[in-house]
């Protein structure tokens, strides 16, 4: 069964190391701290700083952006049109600068599309832009990892944390008036006393068709399939930047402990034709190498696939472990994958067709330099979750009842577009020789994200936008870059109203939340044909995201169907049946169903009506609804 967690036990002998700690420790006062520079975190911190607030930014890696400047350059989502807020806005930096350096109409700009692929050096320069633009509010410290933290006795709200300068060995005390958890591992909620899972629930526990031990395979799920949870977690890889240009790529050396019998089982299922290719956009090769601009791919594991780079089984003890331990799974990927990589290129026992092909390929001389042009995050595609306020599921992605859309969540702080996905738990066999264990793949349609996943039950003044609230079946569908970006992003605007008006978490109210994130181009709602652009984009996504337009298309006036591919790529065009259509004249069965669904005072109901008599269409009616709902009384 998963591993429910919880440190209150601890906090005693925590506190009191702290209460301990010699004179010469420095502590400095913030308004807001952010662990975990992700690009949550940074999403986070710089939508915090922008009114004002002073903000730390700390990172226990040298380099901020996590995976985004470690390697994973193909961000992860199905339809553009769920992306918006800070996360659209960085796409914007990044066509920028590739146009900038090599011309609008240059192969740069078309291969990253709408600045969505970027080289991990210029994410990492974009990144550092965003920050510097609020350098006079945000303290941007690396290399600093979690000690301790101090709670108060009342309210269970954070006071400090204590942070090891990794360079230095100095201890420093951060104090603030409020916290955010931005890490892949849910480290400063864990230490803080949050709960939190490690591992898969049980088909039981949530009613999932996913959940616990499974087999699935081309949408089947197959005999041996129990349900039963565990201790396992999604497997990790590394994402590697390869080239195969002959001026930029750098040969991989054979790792020091290489030892070739480990792989030779793929020079065999290379032969016997399972797999086609070594390196492929698509999932019929070993590697999966997706183009990013200037001729380099971003190297992913392949789900299902008969050979795996993925070390499934392997990492069970990272979520929870020491920086040892997490030290020392980090390390048996890298040799992995390394000298999986050597065996491709070198080995007699590989055909020679396919040997000539992976020897095209290279590491890119100019990612990663200071780290001998390997990636410097290992992909975490799950670790701790917390048990917040809402526990997000598989069933917050299914259909709402008599509607084309998914579950409506009033309280939405965001949306998300990718399918429930797991790369595996367990390596392949003896049950099935080719099909991982936990491999799982099924995919909604676009789907909102309740606020209650990036909130602690436990403490009063701090958020978690990546390891947040939600089963292994559910988290599967937001462990992705843009989702837990557009997270951060909400966390930074809640911290900011409760540092501003002085409010627990409890006591912040989401349409507060949401309103500022609409005016920011954020999104609570998929509207296919409204973007920020629109006149109509504030009102349609408060509308949307009250459950208006969940009435506009039934299950039974439409045939649904999977949206068709774009650029030969896992992005899909816009979601069929999600638009508002708003220069559509208003009909009267449509105007009295909106009606129903909203909360109108006896006067605004009349002022509502009285705007149906007149020839207006859905937007203009909207428009009119929104301005009686928010005039002053």
């Amino acid at each position: 069964m998963t591993r429910p967690r919880n440190y209150w036990w601890v906090l005693g002998i925590l506190v009191s190391i702290q209460s301990m700690a010699s004179p010469d420790v420095q502590d400095e006062n913030f308004d807001l701290v952010v662990v975990g520079a992700t690009f949550s975190g940074i999403a986070a911190a710089i939508n915090a700083a922008e009114y004002g607030h002073h903000v730390a930014l700390v990172e226990e890696y040298p380099d901020i952006g996590g995976l985004m400047t470690g390697g994973l350059s193909f961000t992860d989502f199905i339809s553009y049109e769920v992306l918006g807020g800070t996360f659209l806005n960085y796409m914007q930096r990044v066509e920028s600068y590739y146009k900038e350096k090599y011309g609008s109409t240059s192969k740069q700009v078309r291969d990253s599309h709408y600045g969505i692929h970027a080289e991990p050096h210029v994410t990492l320069e974009i990144f550092h832009q965003m920050l510097d633009e609020y350098e006079s509010n945000i303290s941007l410290m690396s290399r600093h990892r979690i000690e301790s933290v101090i709670l108060s006795s009342g309210n269970y709200s954070l006071e400090k944390i204590t942070f090891r300068n990794l360079e230095t060995n100095e201890a420093k005390t951060l104090s603030a008036k409020f916290f955010i958890d931005a890490t892949y591992e849910g480290d400063l909620a864990a230490k803080s006393g949050v709960n939190y899972v490690v591992g898969r629930e049980s088909r039981q526990q949530y009613g999932e068709v996913f959940a616990g031990k499974i087999y699935f395979d081309q949408g089947r799920i197959l005999t041996g399939s129990t349900g039963e949870g565990d201790e396992g977690v999604q497997g990790y890889n590394f994402r590697m930047i390869m080239t195969n240009s002959t001026f930029n790529r750098v040969p991989v050396d054979k790792p020091a402990d290489y030892d070739r019998t480990k792989y030779l089982p793929t020079a065999a299922i290379l032969k016997n034709g399972l797999v086609s290719n070594v390196f492929s956009e698509g999932r019929d090769a070993i590697l999966r190498s997706q183009m990013i601009p200037n001729q380099k791919a971003d190297i992913n594991d392949i789900k299902n696939s008969p050979v795996r780079i993925a070390l499934l089984g392997e990492n069970y003890e990272y979520p929870d472990g020491s920086p040892e331990i997490r030290d020392k799974i980090i390390q048996a990927h890298k040799q992995h994958i390394l000298g999986f990589i050597y065996f491709l290129q070198n080995d007699p026992e590989m055909p020679e067709k396919h040997r000539k092909e992976a020897s095209e390929w290279g590491l890119a001389r100019d990612e990663f330099k200071e780290n001998n042009y390997f990636p410097t995050r290992l992909y975490i595609r799950e670790a701790r979750r917390m048990v917040g306020e809402y526990v997000f599921t598989e069933h917050d992605v299914r259909l709402a009842k008599n509607s084309i859309r998914t579950k409506q969540h009033s309280d939405a702080v965001a949306i998300g577009d990718y399918a429930l996905n797991c790369h595996g738990i367990k390596a392949q066999g003896p049950l099935y020789k080719y099909i991982s264990e936990g491999d799982f793949g099924h995919v909604p349609p676009p789907f909102q994200i309740p606020f209650g996943v990036i909130k602690p039950k436990e403490v009063s003044n701090l958020l978690v936008s990546v390891a947040v609230s939600a089963s292994h079946v559910g988290f599967s569908g937001l462990r992705l870059e843009p989702t837990w970006t557009a997270l951060g992003q909400a966390a930074g605007i809640t911290a900011h109203l409760c540092i501003k008006n002085n409010l627990s978490i409890k006591e912040v109210l989401v349409e507060d939340v949401q309103d500022i994130l609409h005016n920011k181009g954020a999104k609570t709602i998929y509207i296919s044909d409204i973007e920020i652009n629109s006149p109509y984009f504030r009102v349609a996504q408060y509308f949307g995201t009250l459950g208006l337009f969940h009435v506009l298309f039934d299950q039974d006036s439409v045939e649904l169907r999977s949206p068709n591919s774009l650029f030969g790529t896992q992005y899909k065009e816009a979601y069929p049946f999600h638009t508002l259509d708003p220069t559509i004249k208003l009909d009267k069965k449509l105007s009295n169903q909106w009606l129903n669904l909203i909360n109108l005072d006896e006067n605004q109901m009349q002022k509502a009506k009285n705007l149906t008599l007149n020839d207006i269409t859905r937007g203009e009616f909207l428009e009119g609804l929104y301005k009686i709902i928010h005039s002053d009384p």
